[in-house]
């Protein structure tokens, strides 16, 4: 008899099985919502229910038994500091599965996978806290002016001669003909019109 016997595999081994739910549930920490298969999706629900459980209390014990799941640190820190807070007044129900379309090569039912609470988004603080900076003060402006004057020196005025000359003798005249290198066959047979 096979009674409370577990038996969604998805075909697989079980070192690979573990795996697969591994890693869906660091991409639905990271991400908050992934999109999968309607059967993987509720199996990575249950793992990632178990997690949250685990984060609500921040004991070395529970931390231990999440990092054996998720094996990086710091998405343990994740769990237990932004989402595992999130759902204090819950007792259960922390992810959500929303069906959605067939796949289109094997017909597959696929589904969205999803925490019930989301993190508030953090770059609206970062653009209120660029707001909040204030300009530097105008006497230490003045100074580095200063300090750029005093180090970049002018061109003198012979040396401006001497690259106007440079470039008027590297430029043809209208009435002469450019002198060019020839190419690879006249270099050999000799130009036309020498």
């Amino acid at each position: 008899m096979r009674h409370h016997k577990h038996s969604v595999r998805f075909g697989r081994q079980r070192s690979h099985y573990k795996a697969t739910l591994k890693s869906l549930v660091t991409g639905l920490i990271i991400n908050k919502s992934i999109a999968t298969t309607k059967v993987k999706a509720k199996e990575a629900s249950r793992l990632a229910d178990k997690l949250i459980t685990l984060g609500k209390e921040k004991t070395v014990t529970n931390q231990r038994s999440a990092y054996a799941i998720l094996g990086d640190r710091k998405l343990v820190g994740m769990l237990f500091n932004e989402l595992a807070p999130l759902f204090k007044d819950r007792k259960g129900g922390y992810t959500r599965v929303m069906l959605t379309k067939k796949r289109r090569g094997d017909n597959a039912q696929m589904a969205i996978l999803e925490f019930v609470e989301k993190p508030k988004p953090l770059e609206h603080k970062k653009k209120t806290e660029k707001k909040e900076k204030k300009p530097a003060a105008p006497a230490l402006e003045a100074k580095v002016e200063k300090e750029e004057k005093i180090v970049s020196p002018e061109p003198k005025k012979e040396e401006h001669r001497k690259e106007e000359h440079k470039k008027e003798t590297l430029q043809p005249k209208k009435h002469e003909k450019p002198i060019g290198r020839p190419g690879f066959f006249k270099k050999f047979f000799g130009r036309k019109g020498d």
